[in-house]
């Protein structure tokens, strides 16, 4: 969903309710701490994996609170699916959260500039991956940061845009609602940039003049987020290759609220989109999209639920 603070599929229909659904589960990752985390897997059994944006979806779009969301995060816990997040935040921001929610499974940074898992975790030990430090390894996907600013340098002048590179804490504070130390974490930027422009009614000429750059710009809720050539629906479809290779019949979900959580849509066979605080839903298109009427964590927690009520 919408980026730092605010914020870039068609239902390829695996059969709902194969083999005796969600129990059955082997030990696959494992968490540095050395807490197993349970893969679904099973000849006849149907294993489920979540993604799920954060601000908007997850985490309500002004209290960045789960509250609503308790219920679906406490079943998935308790049949030990993975929830990858998947959203614009960076890994200093997302760190906390994760530890905070108890997650074992990776997680993906920077709308998919980087997927980020556990340092013994059987993900992380494949090509491309890298040193992460503090028992996590990384794979990066798109430019390093200080590329895609290099980039952006290039035209920014002509639409009066600034990236976070160029704020300070507080400015990116008082511009997201953030605390400052929160939006300390938000700057700590390793794959793609959030821009604010002065004028947006010439952000679709930005848009043109960041992909001719290279820079493919997808919108959040208040910032334009220039990729770097990684994004979330590459990311998704690396992880859903990686647990599909345990289990055939593997169902994938994702949850979103907005246009940068296109590419993560479609990457799975299940795609929700949930409502904005206005009770609207943002104006994608894509087959076999459901669209959930409550907002945020409220709608995270309805359309969990009733994916598990179907599949199990």
């Amino acid at each position: 969903m919408p980026g730092p603070q605010d914020g870039p599929g068609h239902a390829r229909g695996q059969p709902a309710g194969r083999g005796r659904g969600l129990h059955h589960v082997r030990p696959l990752l494992r968490h540095e701490t050395g807490q197993r985390v349970p893969v679904l897997r099973g000849r006849l059994d149907v294993g489920l994996v979540v993604f799920s944006d954060l601000d908007g979806t997850l985490l309500e779009h002004h209290t960045y609170s789960y509250e609503a969301a308790r219920p679906a995060l406490a079943e998935l816990r308790r049949r030990g699916i993975p929830l990858v997040l998947c959203s614009s935040k960076t890994r200093a921001e997302l760190l906390p959260l994760h530890a905070e929610l108890g997650l074992n499974a990776p997680f993906i940074a920077e709308n998919g500039g980087g997927v980020f898992a556990p340092a013994d975790s059987l993900l992380a030990r494949g090509d491309g991956w890298q040193e992460a430090g503090e028992g996590w390894r990384m794979l990066p996907i798109g430019l390093p940061v200080v590329e895609v600013r290099r980039r952006l340098a290039g035209f920014q002048e002509r639409f009066g845009a600034r990236g976070f590179g160029q704020m300070s804490d507080a400015e990116v504070a008082r511009l997201t609602g953030l605390s400052k130390a929160q939006a300390t974490l938000a700057r700590r930027r390793e794959f793609n940039e959030p821009v604010l422009l002065a004028d947006e009614a010439r952000s679709q000429e930005f848009a043109a003049a960041a992909q001719e750059a290279g820079l493919p710009a997808v919108r959040g809720g208040r910032f334009w987020h220039l990729l770097g050539g990684g994004d979330k629906g590459k990311a998704v479809r690396l992880l859903i290759i990686f647990y599909a290779k345990r289990d055939p019949a593997l169902v994938s979900l994702a949850l979103g609220d907005a246009p940068n959580d296109l590419s993560m849509l479609a990457a799975v066979n299940r795609p929700v989109l949930v409502a904005r605080p206005d009770g609207s839903h943002a104006p994608l298109e894509l087959a076999g999209l459901r669209r959930e009427p409550l907002p945020g964590p409220a709608g995270f927690n309805q359309a969990v639920l009733a994916a598990l009520a179907e599949v199990a």
